[in-house]
């Protein structure tokens, strides 16, 4: 899998022999040389785990030769963009969104899986907007594509403050109250919307529908992370202003930021 995961990125894949593979520590400690030659350092406070840490979220500073840009096929244009399930490609006021196959699955149950997965990510994105959360109208539905509006705007990474973080909260508080977990809930999948600045939530490509106070910790916990990464000097006054908006729209809002702590404490003391 491994192997042709590889391939299909245009890398090259290579297996150690097998008494190199008992522990990763001598892995992770080259790494983490390579990183401080090349000037990245983490302070100890930052470096708990986070295991919904993605390999390919890593900026890799420390290779100079020219590659593909991460995430983009060879031979992209500015209109298309791919991700680790789907391409989106931009036309005009259209996006589309085309869940990729996997070679490495077999050929009936790939099928399935992308028709199932499109259908479900459809379902939640229709179920949020009916209960009050803005997203991308949706025209077209097929076997393995959504067809839906283009939200041209500004990413919530780029203009976040204590009014669109408390936005950002009322959103999510409307999501959790309607049994929707989003699974992906970062400021890059919140967008100012150019025509009337109303955030508007994208990619729910891993949401499902659930009550669970856990998965809803959960959720507020990946937004919390991306703002201790993107605005580190002003996170704890985001994460209120956050909480702010979501107790005006969820009731058992306190319940939820409480199990928020409990998940981030686990994360530091694994």
């Amino acid at each position: 899998m491994l192997r042709i995961m590889c391939e299909d990125r245009g890398a090259r894949f290579f297996v150690p022999e097998q008494k190199y593979l008992g522990d990763n520590g001598a892995m992770i400690a080259y790494t983490g040389k390579l990183m401080l030659e090349s000037g990245i350092s983490l302070p100890v406070d930052s470096s708990q785990i986070n295991p919904s840490f993605r390999s390919d979220e890593v900026e890799v500073t420390w290779k100079h030769e020219a590659t593909p840009q991460a995430g983009l096929p060879v031979g992209h244009d500015a209109t298309q963009k791919r991700g680790a399930e789907a391409v989106i490609t931009v036309t005009g006021t259209t996006a589309e969104k085309r869940r990729v196959s996997k070679r490495y699955r077999v050929p009936a149950l790939d099928r399935q899986l992308i028709a199932e997965r499109t259908r479900a990510e459809a379902r939640l994105i229709a179920a949020a907007r009916k209960a009050g959360v803005p997203t991308p109208v949706m025209s077209d539905i097929t076997a393995d594509t959504i067809c839906m509006e283009f939200v041209e705007g500004t990413l919530l990474t780029d203009n976040i403050s204590g009014t669109t973080a408390q936005e950002a909260g009322r959103m999510v508080g409307k999501l959790h109250n309607a049994g929707i977990m989003h699974g992906d809930l970062t400021t890059s999948n919140l967008i100012l919307r150019k025509s009337d600045g109303r955030c508007v939530l994208i990619d729910f490509g891993l949401a499902q529908v659930t009550t669970e106070i856990e998965q809803r910790g959960v959720d507020i916990h990946v937004f919390f992370q991306t703002l201790d990464s993107t605005a580190p000097d002003r996170a704890e006054s985001l994460k209120a202003a956050f909480f702010d908006g979501y107790k005006e729209t969820f009731k058992g809002a306190a319940d939820v930021i409480h199990r928020e702590h409990e998940i981030g404490q686990r994360g530091r003391y694994l």
